[in-house]
């Protein structure tokens, strides 16, 4: 056959975009730089391109090419006509090439320069690995980067790279597309020692796995053993970046080899020999080369190396040997083992073809992948400028290139040369030394054709489409493709005429091939049965050195019969094969909607091909399919073909009916069962969904009707929940449902309808969106989004999941405690007397919707704010006209205030805990402490502290450490870890106390790991007091309970009594020691270590080092907490020495014990002797005024929670007079915390315990107050009330402690009232108290105690109340914020404890609460600490900064429920279950969102309860730790729930009552108004549009919403009649009222169908062409009458009302039964199979074709076949023989067949 030319399609002069965007940038080359020096090469967008990136452009939207060019230094990575990326590298840029690295196989850039590599990943951080030595070119594998060493001893020549690029193999392949982003972020790896003689030195090739590892050495196999490669004169060619292949040239060989890059199996042997340095065992991923073939005789090198695909699907690689003209092919051999693939080459699989250039294209198969690579032709340019296309080694075509467009004409043009191939795109070189981009395939193309052409690829064997591939592209003047202008049209038109061509060659090709078949010997062997048998074994075709050429059209060894109709036997078998293949595709159509224009162009075909086979059953099926095609086609009845065509529809209705298993799979086509067929992929998923819901089983990747299937991971206990696993497996969402006939989508949407109240909580989220259960989706992907465990296609797979319902979720914005600030007027914090407005006062973030929703509309968040703000200038009372008095006055009262300002930092810092995220970018804003005050009497004048009376900066210093603390805690702990940067960026250049103060606010968090040793010592050489107190508290609580010995190294520096004696002596102030020790407990928290037990006990009877015996008190309160932390709850399991150690801590609290006992293990070593000077013993005697404290605590937390009966009894409470003396109060107070908290299962919240608490002789004492009292009397008075007073307060610190975080009201009751009793004893407030409790205690007890216990209780109140914003509370504490100067007790303790009762009242804005672990118990027992501090600066008794130590006690246990719909938190109400403890049973109660959830320890499920939301359950199992908002297992621990609101309800925010949601009553009020305008003349739109708005009301569905407009439009009003426009209505009632949108399409669908039938047979005008929707309908009725059958198991009915199908059912029979001259057709089809005539009326062919496809009629020739064998059985009625042979026919149809069949034997 000759070979005509084609015209390639010309895109347009090429031209490099690197030169325009220099040019463009105004950046022309260098002088030193030459003009022309510059490279680059094009590549695919897949080879980038990832599937989670959605920020990059996608593929429907981005077709161009992609390239990098390269000039000097600079790469511009460009994306057609625009600019992507630049880089800029630090030297001369000598290779560039995309790779594949890493474990995760991440696409890297790859810049290869004189001295280094420079690879860009993912992230856009440049990695820069030295290199050893000089390397001459890289390239890209599989494994990694090949690296080329040069010999020792030689210059480097380096290997430029061009546009031949070695990407031009493989690259087509799916790759992870990555933003790499040209910031440089260099990263030193260590390189390899040049100066040592290893392996990377030795061998010629190194392969860089990683761009973190070191190059290694590669190996080469030869003869079992392994040694360094070191072939240095193999100069590298050509890799493959998916296939592990590496080609090279010896020049001094003049040979090109072919290597395989292999994993070292650790059998073979290595040769250290020769190699001393190789070691004896080979490290795991070493790589070896092998050589797998060798040619010889090329002068000089292949100019290009390829990887193509042969004829039979077989992987070739390609070299262009220019100086020979020709293109060497070699057809490798793949063998999987064991999942290892192992490639090889024999030389007799070679093949050669003239050629001056040669490229590879996607051209023929276009999508279709062998091996995971694409198949991918061959371009080859012939010395004659001739450019031909090859498939293989078989040529199809030849190309021209003449015209530029429809007017420009190219005279005289020769190509000279072909280059950067990128899939069907290339760029053709011609001889005037222009470059054209032109293309093989051209847009638009037919969708139905490449369909086709891709069915018969995947469906035909090699052979025969190879016969069609060369019909195909064959040169005449009606080909395929032969046009430079087609449309789709014109496009399928020539394919159709190329399959009609094959049906009228086939019967005339026998004498062609006869003629051209030699009787030559090779022939003979070729054609004999030796080699048939040969091919059989060994499928390969192709002969060594054989020029296609000389073989012509079709290749002798493609010739597998001898006789002479092997043509006309192979072309019939392509003639039957294709109509099978195309046959699938038609049937794969029946089921998209939006390819019914297709279908019919495919039909017509279909009906050629099959009656020029005479398939008369295929025939007689595709016009009951259109009833129109039955006028050019005849049917007859002597067909002897048995064939029945496979029928979806009918597979489907059986499976329904019959079962999967039941169902005969002859009713699928074969291709279905092929894997990854993906022309009828879309039936193969349909067909796998009713096969799971019918009762298939799922084995493996199969079922059990042998169709593949995906399977989403996920429980599944029905068959309806296992299809809608399969459903996101197969990632078919709503919008693919869109495509289904309504029929066919019926079972698969009631599946979803089953599933959606309840379905398993372990699926992933696109599953709940395809089942509209948003709420869950998200919440799933709250807590389960691992970043290696989420699909990466999540994203998208959920949109187009909920496509086209649930556009409006995305993006859905969850708003943050950041952006969302409120700016409404009643949150603007302002006086009216204020002239300074709004100020930054660490607050003004507060107000976000969440925490707005939390209080409703009250305005306790703006009281609180106002309470708390420090940045303000106080408000001072004075006369309009001063005196000099009242100036003096002025100082006092703002002396008074100025100590409570200095005290509010507390309560800020807990009230905004953890609410806000900063901007790492950006400083920490510090609010100021502002301690000034403003005259509103005097036009707002400012007066300040007069600095003569007071000292101004040292009454701050302290103040603006807490200030900055309280800044810091503001900011929520984010997911990844702080930035060290960030933290420096921070820091100033002097050290400050605002700097020292952020330190522990971050350390609080956990954000101080992020600093090095070299940072903490620069902090530490500050020598800063407040700085070093600050880290060091900070490091402790981020490293808590780690015992780090670098930081415990760095703590113990500064407790100089454990120095050794030759460290030199350091003055350290006695705060910094405390610091010190309590941090030291915080590190070693909870682990017993002896040896620091044994330094803590000895710390607490040591004085510290310095002069101020006053400080003495806190040094020793300090050790004993940390020896309690040590030992937290662990006192009875702790090691042996616990009892001696016991026994010391209760002689530090000062109990009677033996003169003469030891302590043998505590023994102080020399040093400590020495240094024991201020040891605070006298002989024996301990003063127990300074150690009690600390001892009692140490006790406390050693024995928390332990129940010890011991320690607990020897804790006592004075009982006698004589012990009331001997114990100080305050000390009493500390041993009934201590004793309740070692008893704690004992501590019940109530009065009669705290009595309980009480002794018998101190309630006796207090019940006699009176005036009638001895002086005797009233100085044991004052013990009893002294010991009474701190009793009861020690009891309600140890409720507090014990009910922590509960928001308990019995409790809230209790404290509250004993807070007022103690008020009213100091100073009456109320008429009377109405309790029993001993009145007059003020003149026993000094009214500071008083203040004091009353601000202790208050704390334990609020301790208690955490988080809720309890507003009685909130009253007290700010009438005690209030009390004036004359009370006398504006002290600045006691405004530090309502601070932070305040604070702790609204801790974190009420997001957070306290937890009752120890460790929690032990924070707030620090902070708790019953010694209120004097004044701004006194840290004598108890370090200030531990007052901040409660943030480890808390946490977030708050949730909020957040409507998916809107995003916008909502009320929804919950029940909680917690757990049976032993003082209740299993409890349910109910909240409302936003809320506060149970501890862990106790919560067991939560549900989402109430009519106006979707329940879901989310069980817990309760375990004891803390609630971290990290833990990515708990679906809680975000703190949000994600809700779906129902349609039909308003939320709780719009319709608190429930008023609004009578949807019912209101849907029909309105459609009775409708009805009534569609029947008046005159029509109001007012009340139409009640409709669309009540409708926008109950549903944001975006679907209902259009549709109920629609209804209101008075132009559709007036199109349609009424009886529809009522249909309408209805329908939406039923999609709204059952939140069912979905069925909107389906209902809609069913009720036109039957009035287009209608009008068909009343009016024979109708836009019905097909009868497609009557299999549609059956399918639904069967699957009603599947739902109808198994009513009386399943009280849930299904998605579409029965009765609606059963009257679709009666309406189609009537309109069946409604024609007069059917039966005389139908008799006719019987018996001829003809259908009606043409000149008769096309609606005779119509019913027809309706009642064979409604009865399920067989075909004629199978009921010629059953009647001719009934008719020799003698009965009366052959109803039920055809029963048995039909059994899927109806009865009618019967009952028609057997009339038809007794009139003809009568």
């Amino acid at each position: 056959m000759s070979v005509g030319a084609r015209e390639l399609t010309v895109l347009g002069e090429f031209k490099p975009f690197g030169l325009i965007a220099e040019a463009l940038d105004g950046k022309p080359p260098s002088d030193t730089t030459c003009v022309d020096d510059y490279r680059y090469f094009l590549f695919s967008p897949e080879l980038t391109k990832q599937r989670d990136d959605l920020h990059f452009p996608s593929p429907s939207s981005d077709r161009s090419d992609h390239e990098l060019f390269t000039r000097g230094n600079r790469i511009i990575w460009s994306i057609g006509s625009r600019v992507y990326k630049r880089f800029t590298s630090p030297s001369t840029v000598i290779k560039a090439c995309w790779c594949r690295m890493g474990d995760t196989s991440d696409t890297v850039l790859c810049i290869l320069q004189s001295d280094s590599l420079s690879i860009y990943n993912t992230s856009g951080e440049v990695t820069s690995v030295p290199l050893p030595r000089s390397i001459t070119s890289i390239w890209p594998l599989p494994c990694g980067l090949l690296l080329q060493q040069a010999p020792e001893g030689s210059s480097p020549v380096h290997i430029q790279f061009s546009s031949l690029s070695p990407f031009l193999s493989a690259r087509d392949t799916i790759r992870s597309k990555r933003d790499v982003s040209p910031q440089q972020n260099y990263t030193a790896v260590h390189g390899l020692d040049t100066t040592k003689r290893d392996g990377s030195s030795m061998s010629s090739h190194l392969i860089l796995k990683d761009p973190l590892e070191e190059p290694q050495p590669a190996y080469i196999e030869e003869r079992g053993k392994l040694n360094y490669i070191k072939e240095f004169d193999e100069r590298t060619i050509w890799t493959g970046d998916c296939v592990p292949l590496m080609a090279s040239y010896n020049k001094a060989k003049l040979q090109h080899s072919l290597w395989v890059v292999e994993i070292i199996n650790s059998n073979i042997e290595m040769g250290n020999s020769r190699f001393p340095d190789v070691p004896l065992g080979v490290q795991t991923k070493q790589f070896s080369f092998r050589r797998i073939w060798q040619g010889k005789g090329s002068q000089t090198a292949a100019s290009k190396v390829f990887l193509a695909t042969d004829h039979d699907a077989s992987p070739i690689i390609c070299f262009l040997l220019q100086e020979q003209k020709k293109l060497l092919s070699l057809r490798l051999q793949t063998v999987e083992i064991n999942t290892e693939v192992i490639y090889d080459i024999k030389p007799d699989m070679s093949w050669s073809i003239p050629a001056v250039a040669a490229t590879p294209v996607v051209v023929t198969r276009p999508g279709v992948k062998v091996g995971g690579l694409p198949f991918v032709d061959i371009v080859v340019l012939t010395s004659e400028n001739t450019l031909l296309l090859y498939c293989g080694k078989q040529c199809l075509c030849t190309f021209k290139l003449s015209h530029l467009g429809k007017d420009q004409v190219l005279h005289d043009t020769r190509i000279v040369g072909l280059a950067d191939a990128v899939e069907e795109r290339i760029n053709v070189i011609v001889n005037s030394g222009r470059i054209y981009r032109c293309t093989w395939r051209r847009n638009p193309s037919s969708s139905l054709a490449n369909d086709c052409i891709t069915a018969m690829a995947e469906g035909l064997n090699s052979t025969l489409y190879n016969h069609f591939l060369v019909l195909l592209w064959r040169n005449d003047d009606q080909t395929y493709l032969s046009g430079t202008d087609l449309t789709a049209d014109s496009e399928w038109e020539s394919f159709q005429s190329v399959i009609t061509r094959i049906c009228k060659e086939s019967s005339h090709t026998s004498e062609k091939l006869s003629d051209s078949v030699s009787c030559s010997s090779w022939e003979f062997l070729i054609n004999s049965r030796y080699h048939k048998q040969y091919s059989k074994s060994y499928p390969i075709s192709g002969f060594s050195e054989t020029s296609i050429d000389q073989q012509g059209l079709y290749s002798p060894g493609s010739s597998r019969d001898t006789s002479d109709n092997a043509g006309n036997s192979l072309y019939a078998e392509l003639v039957a094969e294709t109509l099978d293949t195309l046959h699938t595709v038609y049937e794969s159509l029946k089921l998209d909607n939006l390819r019914k224009r297709d279908m019919g162009l495919l039909v017509v075909l279909l009906c050629d091909i099959a009656a020029f086979l005479r398939e008369d059953c295929y025939l007689d099926h595709y016009i009951r399919d259109f009833p129109c095609l039955s006028k050019g086609h005849e049917v007859s009845l002597i067909s002897s073909s048995k064939r029945i065509p496979p029928s979806l529809f009918r597979w489907l209705e059986s499976c329904l009916k019959h079962g999967c298993s039941s169902t005969s799979i002859s009713y699928l086509p074969s291709l279905i069962f092929k894997d990854g067929s993906s022309v009828v992929n879309w039936g193969r998923k349909i067909v796998s969904f009713y096969s799971l819901l019918c009762g298939a089983e799922l084995l493996g990747k199969r079922l059990s009707s042998g169709i593949s299937c995906a399977v989403a991971s996920g429980s599944f206990n029905t068959p309806e929940e296992l299809t809608v696993l399969s459903m996101v497996g197969e990632r078919v969402g709503l919008q693919q449902l869109d495509l289904l006939p309504a029929g066919v989508s019926l079972p698969l949407r009631d599946a979803l309808d089953k599933c959606r109240d309840s379905p398993p909580m372990d699926w992933p989220a696109a599953a709940y969106v395809l089942l509209g259960r948003e709420d869950l989706a998200f919440s799933r992907l709250a807590y389960s989004k691992k970043s290696v465990e989420l699909e990466p296609h999540m994203s998208v797979n959920m949109t187009c999941m909920s496509t086209p319902y649930m556009l409006n979720l995305h993006p859905v914005t969850i708003p943050s405690s950041i952006s969302d600030t409120i700016q409404s007027e009643d949150n603007k914090l302002e006086d009216v007397d204020s002239v300074e407005g709004s100020v930054a006062d660490g607050m003004e973030h507060i107000f976000n919707s969440g925490i707005q929703l939390r209080y409703g509309r009250d305005l306790r968040l703006n009281e609180v704010r106002r309470l708390l703000c420090s940045a303000r200038p106080v408000v001072i009372q004075t006369p309009v006209n001063p005196t000099a008095s009242d100036q003096d006055l002025q100082q006092a009262q703002l002396w008074q205030l100025a100590q409570r300002t200095t005290a509010l930092p507390f309560g800020r810092g807990a009230f905004t805990l953890a609410t806000t995220c900063t901007l790492l970018t950006e400083a920490l804003t510090v609010p100021k402490l502002v301690l000034a005050g403003r005259l509103p009497a005097q036009q707002n004048a400012t007066v300040n502290l007069d600095p003569n009376v007071r000292n101004v900066q040292e009454l701050k210093s302290w103040p603006e450490f807490h200030n900055a603390v309280a800044a810091g805690l503001r900011l929520a702990p984010p997911q990844g870890k702080m930035s060290r940067t960030w933290i420096l960026y921070n820091k100033p250049e002097e050290p400050s106390v605002v700097h020292a103060g952020l330190l522990l606010a971050l350390g609080l968090h956990g954000h101080l790991r992020v600093l090095t040793i070299t940072d903490i010592y620069q902090y530490y050489s500050q020598e800063h007091e407040s700085t070093t107190v600050g880290l060091m508290l900070g490091l402790a609580a981020s490293y808590r309970g780690t015992m780090q010995p670098a930081i415990s190294k760095s703590l113990y520096v500064h407790i100089p009594s454990r120095h050794p004696s030759s460290f030199p002596e350091l003055e350290l102030p006695t705060l910094l020691q405390s610091a010190a020790l309590l941090s030291v407990g915080l590190l070693y928290e909870g682990s017993a270590h002896p040896q620091t037990m044994q330094i803590l006990l000895g710390e607490i009877g040591r004085r510290s080092g310095g002069d101020n015996v006053l400080e003495r008190e806190g040094y020793a309160v300090a050790a004993g907490f940390s020896l309690g932390l040590v030992a937290l709850g662990r006192g009875e399991d702790a090691p042996g020495f616990v009892d001696s150690l016991v026994d010391r801590l209760f002689q530090y609290i000062g109990g009677k014990e033996p003169q003469n006992e030891t302590f043998p293990l505590f023994v102080p070593s020399i040093d400590e002797h020495n240094r024991s000077a201020g040891q605070i013993m006298d002989g024996t005697a301990v003063n127990v005024d300074v150690t009690a404290p600390g001892a009692t605590i140490a006790l406390a937390l050693m024995f928390l929670k332990t129940e010890s009966e011991l320690v607990y009894s020897r804790l006592s409470v004075p009982q006698t007079h004589f012990d009331l003396h001997y114990v100080r109060p305050d000390f009493i107070m500390l041993r009934v915390i201590a004793r309740n908290l070692i008893m704690w299962s004992r501590v019940h919240a109530s009065e009669e315990w705290i009595q309980s608490q009480i002794p018998e002789v101190i309630q006796n004492g207090v019940k006699g107050l009176g005036d009638t009292m001895r002086d005797t009397d009233e100085i044991n008075a004052d013990a009893f009330v002294q010991a009474y007073v701190h009793i009861v307060v020690g009891a309600c610190i140890s409720l507090g402690l014990r009910y922590a975080g509960s928001r308990d009201g019995s409790l809230q009751e209790l404290l509250y009232k004993y807070a007022l009793y103690f008020l009213n004893e100091i100073k009456p407030v109320s008429v009377s108290s109405g309790h029993a409790f001993p009145k007059g205690l003020s003149r026993y007890i000094d009214r500071g105690s008083l203040e004091t216990c009353l601000y202790l209780i208050v704390l334990s109140l609020c301790v208690v109340m955490a988080g809720s914003g309890h507003l009685q509370t909130f009253k007290l504490l700010k009438y005690l914020r209030g009390r004036n100067s004359a009370d006398g007790h504006l002290s600045f303790g006691n405004q530090m404890a309502v601070s932070l009762a305040i604070g702790f009242l609204f801790i974190g804005g009420g997001m957070q609460t306290f937890s009752t672990s120890k460790s929690s118990i032990a924070a707030l027992l620090i902070t708790l600490y019953p010694r209120l501090p004097t004044g701004p600066n006194d840290n004598r008794c108890h370090l200030q900064a531990f007052r901040h130590l409660y943030v480890l006690a808390t946490e977030a246990r708050w949730v909020q429920t957040v409507d998916v719909d809107s995003g916008l938190p909502v009320y929804c109400p919950l029940e909680v279950t917690v757990r049976e403890t032993e003082h209740y049973a299993e409890t349910s109660f109910y909240e409302v969102t936003p809320c506060i959830l149970p501890e862990r320890a106790v919560l067991k499920a939560v549900r989402v309860c109430g009519p106006r939301y979707w329940s879901q359950v989310i069980n817990h199992t309760p375990e004891e730790k803390p609630w971290s908002s990290g833990d990515k297992s708990d679906a809680l621990s975000s703190g949000i729930l994600y809700v779906k609101r129902k349609v039909g309800a308003c939320s709780y925010v719009d319709d608190p009552a429930g008023c609004q949601s009578l949807l019912s009553r209101a849907m029909h009020k309105v459609f009775g108004l409708t009805r009534l305008r569609a029947a008046a003349a005159s029509r109001d739109c007012r009340d139409g549009d009640m409709v669309d708005q009540l409708i926008s009301t109950f549903s944001s569905n975006p679907s209902l919403i259009s549709f109920a407009q629609l209804c209101c439009d008075p132009n559709w009003n007036s199109r349609s009649d009424i009886d529809f426009q009522e249909f309408c209505l209805q329908v939406l009632f039923e999609c709204v009222s059952k939140d069912r949108p979905a069925l909107l399409q389906v209902y809609l669908s069913l009720y036109t169908t039957i009035g287009s039938m209608v009008d068909r047979v009343t009016r024979s005008s109708s836009n019905l062409q097909d009868t497609l929707f009557i299999s549609s309908l059956k399918i639904a009725l069967a699957y009603n009458n599947g739902l109808l059958s198994k009513r009386s198991t399943s009280s849930k009915e299904g998605i579409v009302q029965a009765t609606f199908l059963g009257s679709v059912q009666k309406r189609v029979e009537e309109i069946l039964s409604s024609s007069l001259e059917f039966q005389k057709d139908f008799s006719t089809y019987m018996k001829s199979g003809r259908w009606p005539p043409e000149d008769y009326a096309t609606r005779a062919t119509t019913l027809l074709s309706w009642y064979v496809q409604w009865y399920n009629v067989p075909s004629p020739f199978e009921v010629k076949r059953a009647l001719d064998k009934i008719k020799a059985i003698s009965t009366s009625s052959s109803v039920p023989l055809l029963h048995l042979v039909f059994p899927t026919t109806d009865v009618t149809g019967l009952n028609e067949i057997n009339r038809v069949g007794f009139c003809s034997r009568g």
